[in-house]
Order: C-alpha cells, then structure tokens, then sequence
C-alpha cells in the first residue's frame, strides 16, 4: 500500500508567545481562535509598518498609531492617503488586549475584524485586500514570513487580520507616569 506524501510532512509548528504585563492588570482578553506565536507576532509587525497596505502605498497602521505617541495619535482626525480628513483620531492602540469592544463607538467586538476596517475605508488606506495580497505575495519575505506562522505561504486576509492583532495584543503601556503613580 502506498502512503500520501503527506504523512511524511512534519506538522506545522509555532512558538508559542506568553504575553507579558504587570501583575495589577487582570486577565487580558486573548482569543483562543488566534492564540499569540513568535511568528504571527513578527509577521503582524512587519505588517503594521508596511505601507503597502494602503492604496498607493504611502501609509502604514504606524502612520496614524505613531509609536513615538504610543501607538496613538497625535492630531484630532486622521488623515486618509487621498488627503481627506475623517470625524475621528485614531485611538490608542496600547493595552488594546484588555479591550471588549473596538472603535470609539464599539461596534466591533473583535480585534481580527477591527483591523480590517482601515485598511478597505475609502478616508483611511483605501484599499482592497486582493491588492493587498497581490502586492504582499510579491515579496519572498513575507511568503516566508506566512509559512513560518501559518504553516503555508498562502497570503489570506484573515491571515493579515490574525498577524496585525497578534502584533497589536503585545502593545502594552505599563511604565508611563499615570502607571508608576496607579
């Protein structure tokens, strides 16, 4: 009898990531549907600096969340690729494992699908996730960098979303003034 190739495969591994935070935060809210890795965290990384993607590849998440401001930012609306000006600044992204509800008005309940949402609004990034893909499954380095996490060099939008919040999950503020005096 002759066996699939597949049983010789090795299965995918991850390194698993154990979040670290101050022993007077509690529980923070992680999804066991995208349990925190090494790999998804670095992918997510690379993901959240890159400006590809937005539709013409001038903004990053990073170029609103400013780390300089921790993950926030600065100026009262946010300011999309084509120059036009929202209703809201982009909030903070520190500490965002914590968190329930997302956006300022809460209407969503995970970070996977939050994240999303500036990458497709029209104001924002404006974009589609098949250009996205298209544009990130040019670059070896990140077909390398979805093996490692995912286990397949398949660029997927949920595979984006899962990374970026992974990445985001391990923002945490915990020596600012407002925690050194809490």
């Amino acid at each position: 009898m002759i066996q699939s190739c597949n049983l010789f495969r090795p299965k995918h591994q991850t390194t698993p990531y154990t979040l670290q935070y101050p022993s007077h935060f509690p529980a923070p809210n992680l999804p066991s549907t995208n349990e925190l890795t090494v790999e998804g965290i670095r992918l997510g990384r690379h993901l959240f600096f890159d400006e590809r993607l937005s539709g013409d590849n001038t903004q990053s998440c990073n170029s609103c969340h400013l780390q300089e401001s921790n993950f926030a930012e600065p100026f009262s609306f946010s300011t999309g690729i084509d120059g036009v000006e929202g209703n809201v600044n982009a909030m903070t992204l520190s500490n965002i494992a914590w968190q329930q509800f997302f956006f300022w008005n809460g209407r969503v309940e995970s970070l996977e699908e939050q994240v999303k949402d500036p990458i497709l609004n029209p104001i924002e990034m404006h974009t589609t996730f098949d250009d996205v893909i298209e544009k990130l499954e040019q670059d070896a380095k990140y077909l390398e960098l979805f093996e490692r996490a995912y286990g397949t060099d398949e660029v997927t939008e949920d595979g984006i979303a899962n990374a970026l919040a992974q990445f985001i999950r391990t923002m945490i503020s915990a020596n600012s003034k407002f925690d050194q005096i809490m």
